[in-house]
């Protein structure tokens, strides 16, 4: 089964492009408003760990609403989750006990514990996309929130609930990059534990594309690969398209390959670069979906 669309009980969704540098506001799935956004002082990298200034991406939620801070309006949001935790674990950045305390926060549909080497703190806030610092006036200024101009944060604050949805993504990354902040893992020990299984980490997105329900799983670790499966609509035993890249990496070889009536008649990279697109727009529609 694919899980449904990314939406609050109020049919409202956030979704910041950082290819775009926008928020756009959706309600029961209709694009309402689009304003410019800045971000952290590393605007492109996905944040990894405290302090890297980097503003995250993945499905998030709104965890709180305060009206008087020190960027004008603030929207918290649910940073870290279950899908970074993950990876976090994998990759020696938190402890078990660390990531357990994210992972009963998440099955609690709590925001994420500030006491991890995840950090936390992330919002969206005002005080301008732009921003003067002495003689110089910075854009992607924060230390990993999303800023906006304070009338554009006064309409946001006024649209959004604790606990509406907020997709984080950059629409120009590869598909590795693109799917990474919003899989899952897929094997765990006996106590619950994600597990990499001779050094190699297994995870899954989930996305409704344009194209028909999308699998993608990644590979990370001592192997490094993407793979998409694409399924007609309601079928998932139809493959429609399956796609591999051994590296990871976006260009497409002798190594990789693609299958499929969806590949009939299209180079390696031309159906690399249509299944990424139709998961960047499915991600710019407030369409995410994850196991």
């Amino acid at each position: 089964m694919f899980a449904a669309q990314a939406q609050s009980a109020g049919g409202r969704c956030l979704v910041v492009d950082k290819g775009t540098r926008q928020v756009s506001v959706f309600e029961h799935g209709k694009r309402l408003a689009t304003y410019p956004v800045s971000f952290g002082l590393d605007p492109v990298s996905d944040k990894r760990k405290a302090f890297d200034c980097a503003t995250p991406e993945g499905l998030y939620f709104v965890s709180y609403k305060k009206d008087v801070t020190r960027f004008h309006r603030t929207l918290g949001l649910s940073y870290p989750g279950l899908a970074q935790a993950e990876k976090a674990l994998a990759n020696g950045l938190i402890s078990i006990p660390e990531y357990r305390k994210i992972r009963d926060a998440a099955g609690k549909s709590r925001p994420g514990p500030c006491n991890t080497g995840l950090g936390c703190g992330i919002a969206i806030h005002g005080g301008g996309v732009f921003r003067q610092f002495g003689e110089y006036r910075e854009r992607d200024w924060t230390e990993g929130c999303i800023a906006l101009d304070n009338p554009d944060m006064e309409k946001l604050f006024a649209f959004c609930r604790p606990g509406d949805p907020v997709v984080i993504f950059n629409s120009e990354a590869n598909l590795f990059a693109l799917a990474r902040p919003f899989s899952l893992a897929k094997d765990f020990s006996a106590d619950g534990l994600p597990q990499c299984p001779q050094g190699v980490c297994l995870y899954e997105a989930r996305f409704m594309t344009a194209l028909g329900a999308t699998v993608v799983r990644i590979t990370e670790g001592s192997l490094w690969s993407v793979q998409a499966t694409v399924h007609a609509s309601g079928d998932e035993d139809h493959v429609l398209l399956a796609l591999f890249d051994r590296n990871a990496d976006g260009r497409m070889s002798f190594q990789d390959n693609a299958s499929g009536p969806l590949a009939e008649g299209r180079s390696l990279q031309e159906s690399y670069a249509m299944v990424r697109q139709a998961v960047a727009d499915a991600l710019s529609g407030g369409a995410c979906q994850t196991p």
